[in-house]
Formats: C-alpha cells, structure tokens, sequence
C-alpha cells in the first residue's frame, strides 16, 4: 500500500486521497494492526507479524518491519490531508509503531537481512527483492536513519549501524540477487528494478548496464516487455511501466522520510550515465506537491527550477538540494513559490 501514498505525495491529488486512496490505506493499516503479536522467539518485546513470507522464502514470522513502518508512517503524515476525524485510529497505530521492532539487521556474509533471524542464501539470485523494496522505490534504506531505526539487540550484542554500513550490506544483498538471469524465471521487471536500485546506490556504470541489459534481453521489436519462464514467453507490461521510473531516479531522487519535519533531500543528477552527456527534463514530479525541471551539459547540472503547487494539503516542508553529496539548495516548499538554481 505503500505506493497508494506515493501516488498522492507526487500528483497532489487531494480529492482522489480522499476519495481512494486513503480508505484503501487505512483498511490495510486496520488489516495489519490485528496480525502483529508479540515475538515469543527472541522475547525482546518487540511486535511480528504472522504469517509473514515472501517469494524468495518460506512463510516465516519474523519479515523485516522496514515495510510495516512506512505503512504506519504513511497513514501519519497523510491522516491531516484525509480529513479524517478518526484520532483513535491514528492514535492506535502510533502506539503499535512504538513497540514493533524498528532495526534493519545485517547478516553474517554482510548482507542486508531480510528477516529478523539470518537465515539469507548468498546463492539465491531469485528475481525478487523483498528486502531490498526500502532501497527502492521505498525509503527506509535510502533515508536510513540511525536516531530512529537505530539501536536495537543482534545476538545479544547492541548495534547502531551507520547508514554507510546499511547502504554497503543493501549493496552486497543486490550484488549476490545477480543479474535479473536466474533459474527461477527471465524477467525484464527483475532487471530494472536492479536498474533503479543501482541508480538508488548511484553507481551509474551497474544502473545503465543493467537498464540495457533488460533491452536486450526482454523487449521485443514492438517494445513489449517479456517474461520468461524458461517455458512460455508472455507479454508483462510491469518493464515498460518501471524503465521510465528506473531512468528517472538516475537523473532525480527524492527518497520519502518517516516524518513531515525531517527534511527532504532531493539529489540531482545522482547516476548519470557517461552516455547521457547533456539533456532536459520537464515536468518531473516531486513528492509534496512539487514540480521541476531540470537541464545538463557535459555530465553536470545547468539550470534546475523547482515549482511548488498552490495548494499542498498542509505538506508544507523543508527541502535540500544536493549535487555530489554537496547541498546546493534550500528552501520551503510554501504554496506557490518558484525557487531557480543556476549552476
């Protein structure tokens, strides 16, 4: 549900929120509200959720919450533009976010775990991801935050990871996940998600590799995405609707945040590949009801210009323009303002 919010955050549409989106996302965080129980195994006092499985591994209890928790948040930093009168319910899921374990783990071949217990195959090239949805399109990888998903207990021991460290364990993750080739099936989707991940990383020589790797080897003359199950050849539209999403997060990331008052950090130009030299982009949306358009030459940034909606539900926040881990920007996105960067 987690991509119902996204929707709203980047087209600012508020009667749609209210209208749809926001009762589908209440209704799940309803649903998982009644799944989470107390962990009996490890006896930390922290809440799971049974069952909890996913394609690359068995139905287990103990899945990474990192989902949990952008659901949760979701529904708070959402709740005001809803309209919602129902505090109870918001009130509720504050309270079990509270006692739901907030970690990220890392496991003994240095990979980003994905349950609680490290039970992860550095063989398995299986073409899901799970673990890694909080690098992309998620955030809780790539807004790591260790004063709020830090500190918790692993093997008895306290840990705090960096988020340099939980970066390089997500990276180890995607570099054992392979290709996009594996035995279980030849999908074009597996590819670009690796793509976008890459480019989440910024490591744009993996990101365009793997972005034509998907050409090659899954689109047709007609451009159809396929998937292969080393059986059958099938139509699968889910490439051709993630290639744009996958090009667009080397040339613009804005990651989500767990709150409203934690700045947003937009990155310009984080995995530019050495093929695209000088382009253009317009019209390309930004979560809080935020527009730009951005040009290039010679592998930097030229001109960016950011245009924010007259009307922003109350998302009113503080934005930081980075350029090579430099910021480069700042403003308020106040309704209606226009900021320029000229570089």
């Amino acid at each position: 549900m987690i991509h119902v919010w996204d929707h709203f955050d980047h087209t600012n549409d508020v009667e749609w929120w209210r209208r749809q989106g926001w009762p589908l996302l209440k209704g799940v965080a309803n649903f998982h509200l009644e799944r989470l129980i107390e962990d009996l195994y490890f006896n930390d006092s922290t809440l799971v959720t049974a069952p909890c499985n996913s394609p690359e591994q068995r139905p287990i209890t103990f899945g990474m919450f990192h989902r949990k928790l952008g659901l949760f948040n979701a529904v708070e930093k959402g709740f005001l533009a809803a309209g919602d009168d129902d505090w109870e319910f918001l009130e509720a899921v504050r309270a079990k976010r509270q006692e739901m374990d907030m970690g990220l783990r890392i496991g003994r071949w240095g990979q980003l775990q994905e349950w609680k217990v490290d039970m992860d195959d550095p063989a398995d090239t299986h073409r899901h991801m799970s673990h890694l949805i909080g690098l992309y399109p998620g955030y809780a990888i790539a807004s790591y935050s260790p004063s709020l998903q830090g500190g918790l207990i692993v093997d008895r021991a306290f840990m705090n990871y960096t988020k340099e460290q939980v970066l390089r364990a997500a990276e180890i993750s995607l570099i054992h996940r392979g290709n996009g080739t594996g035995p279980d099936a030849n999908a074009g989707w597996e590819k670009i998600w690796r793509a976008a991940a890459w480019a989440q990383l910024q490591r744009e020589t993996e990101f365009y590799t793997e972005l034509t790797y998907a050409i090659e080897k899954n689109f047709a003359a007609n451009l159809f995405s396929l998937y292969d199950d080393y059986g059958t050849i099938i139509f699968q539209i889910d490439a051709n609707l993630g290639y744009p999403a996958a090009v667009l997060n080397a040339l613009l990331q804005a990651p989500d945040v767990a709150r409203m008052d934690i700045p947003l950090e937009v990155t310009l130009l984080p995995a530019l590949p050495l093929n695209w030299p000088s382009g253009s982009i317009e019209g390309a949306r930004i979560r809080g009801g935020i527009t730009l358009d951005l040009t290039w030459e010679d592998g930097k940034p030229k001109t960016a210009k950011f245009t924010v909606d007259n009307n922003v539900a109350g998302r009113v926040r503080d934005i930081n323009v980075i350029y090579t881990g430099n910021v480069v920007g700042r403003f308020r996105s106040n309704p209606g303002i226009v900021r320029s960067i000229v570089f």
